[in-house]
């Protein structure tokens, strides 16, 4: 497979009230970041909620994801889990969904060693076919990878294609780029520098505030390819003022924005909330402003 590159929408997870898979919902989720131009999706991490999600849920969601994209964009299913071993049954159940790539937070809650850390990634990658990339997010798996652990994994596994960085800190997203091969993928999980980030050399942005606009950042990306810095480093303020009106409640807002441009991604699960009607009334007048909608 060509490595992961673009705009990837980490995709929020449609939820009925009952916590449980609203499955009707997908494809025209899908439909709506394909028109949008986006170049592939990030099915159940953080926007997708895969950690609050039972594992037959995120099963459920590769398999019926896989069914809607027909090949048209590029998934990369998160199969990351406190324990190895539900951890390795997502990656395995990902492939024979037909998803693309699997990606993994690192063990969660726990604070294994960093000997333990890579064993676990070894136990994912020898589990699957697929091109595995690493999500780095240490503010909320607690356990960071560093760049001198990716070396010691790609050294040991063929199949380790890259990271997705979510650490907020470009000094670690350098740290990749300097360290590792050039064919080594790094995506920027970080929306404040996504051009920096990929004039540097990331391949990329994994971002969960293009849910609802798709369209919005697949331009950005256009922007950047075009060499026209000054327009892009424009649309990069743009993207961070949208970024704060999407933050409060979190993920929510997601879910909203979808709603109020025609699409019903249904509602978080608990024990994450959906917004009060202030909040979504403050939410569309903000967005009004920004002329988005």
């Amino acid at each position: 497979m060509e490595p992961l590159s673009g705009i990837i929408t980490a995709l929020v997870t449609p939820f009925t009230e009952a916590g449980e898979l609203k499955t009707e919902s997908i494809k025209p989720l899908i439909d709506f970041q394909v028109k949008g131009g986006v170049n592939g999706l990030f099915l159940c991490g953080t926007a997708g909620l895969g950690t609050v999600m039972r594992t037959d849920q995120r099963i459920e969601m590769f398999k019926h994801s896989a069914k809607a994209a027909k090949g048209r964009v590029k998934l990369l299913a998160h199969v990351g889990a406190t324990s190895t071993e539900e951890a390795v049954t997502l990656a395995k159940e990902a492939e024979k969904a037909g998803v693309d790539a699997v990606g993994a937070v690192p063990p969660y809650f726990m604070k294994p060693d960093e000997a333990s850390i890579i064993n676990h990634f070894k136990a994912i990658a020898d589990s699957t076919k697929l091109p595995v990339y690493i999500y780095n997010i240490p503010r909320q798996a607690l356990n960071a990878v560093t760049p001198d652990m990716m070396l010691k994994l790609i050294e040991e596994c063929q199949n380790i294609a890259g990271v997705k960085d979510s650490s907020r800190d470009f000094i670690n997203v350098l740290n990749y780029l300097r360290l590792l091969l050039e064919d080594f993928t790094v995506i920027c999980g970080t929306d404040s520098y996504i051009y920096p980030a990929m004039v540097m050399g990331a391949k990329g942005a994994i971002t969960g505030y293009a849910n609802g606009f798709p369209d919005v950042y697949a331009d950005f990306l256009e922007t950047i390819k075009s060499g026209n810095s000054k327009e892009a480093k424009r649309k990069q303020f743009e993207i961070n003022v949208l970024r704060s009106k999407l933050q409060k409640p979190p993920l929510a807002p997601h879910y909203e924005a979808l709603r109020l441009r025609g699409v019903d991604a249904g509602v978080p699960r608990a024990p994450l909330r959906g917004m009060t009607d202030a909040e979504k009334t403050n939410l569309k007048t903000e967005l009004d402003k920004l002329g988005v909608l």
